[in-house]
């Protein structure tokens, strides 16, 4: 996390890729919050823990890396990876809906994702 935080010091790295001290201090907080978010709700409804903090953690770090933009996209990529490689075994019945799912590797897919399709969603959102 500290090492993507001092990153957006260095005005040679690409603008795009590498946001500002700003951008990477609201992308880091936003990514926190927001499976913070998540943990607190579905425990509030089902009194049972539903996700770890490592996932906070890492979105967390990933936002300080890339800034706030990349959040909701790598929370989506990630969570339709998931979901695309969970139903085969729902339907099999090989796993149940309380069955754990490790949800960083695909948080990481994600990321991945995003890094590889940067110009793309540049040339979306301009």
């Amino acid at each position: 996390m500290a090492i993507g935080l001092f990153k957006s010091f260095n005005p040679n790295l690409n603008q795009y890729l590498f946001p500002n001290f700003l951008n990477s201090v609201i992308g880091g907080v936003a990514g926190y919050l927001i499976i913070w978010m998540i943990i607190f709700i579905y425990k509030r409804l089902r009194n049972k823990e539903g996700m770890g903090l490592g996932d906070a953690k890492l979105l967390s770090a990933i936002g300080f890396w890339f800034g706030w933009i990349s959040i909701p996209f790598i929370l989506f990529f990630s969570s339709f990876i998931a979901l695309v490689l969970a139903i085969p075994s729902l339907i099999n019945k090989s796993k149940n809906l309380s069955t754990q799912i490790p949800f960083g590797p695909y948080l990481i897919l994600g990321c991945v994702l995003y890094l590889l399709l940067l110009d793309k969603i540049i040339l979306y959102l301009n």
